[in-house]
């Protein structure tokens, strides 16, 4: 009988498992994401920070305005890194097309 009792409490275990995996995994991947965001956030302030001491010539040269870092700077437009990237990438796009006629 103790046999039985042994496979009915280990299938029970088995069972509850998979559950409390999920829930466990499921709280530390927001834990992960919560953590990841805020050091995003942090990279972007210090990443506008040192871009806004650049002057325009130094900017230029990495294919970026005042303008740019100015609209990457205001509250809720997203990731400002990413908006830099598009807006640079897209200069260099539009130059490669200019060149090519």
């Amino acid at each position: 009988m103790d046999h039985c009792l042994t496979e009915t409490a280990e299938a029970e275990t088995e069972a509850r498992t998979p559950w409390i995996a999920r829930a466990v995994a499921s709280i530390a991947a927001f834990g992960a994401d919560l953590r990841a965001g805020l050091s995003r956030g942090a990279m972007n302030r210090r990443v506008l920070q040192r871009l806004s001491t650049l002057t325009e010539r130094e900017l230029k040269d990495i294919g970026l305005t005042p303008q740019d870092v100015a609209d990457a700077g205001v509250p809720g437009t997203g990731d400002a890194i990413l908006l830099l990237v598009g807006r640079r990438d897209a200069r260099r796009r539009t130059r490669a097309v200019i060149r090519r006629w």
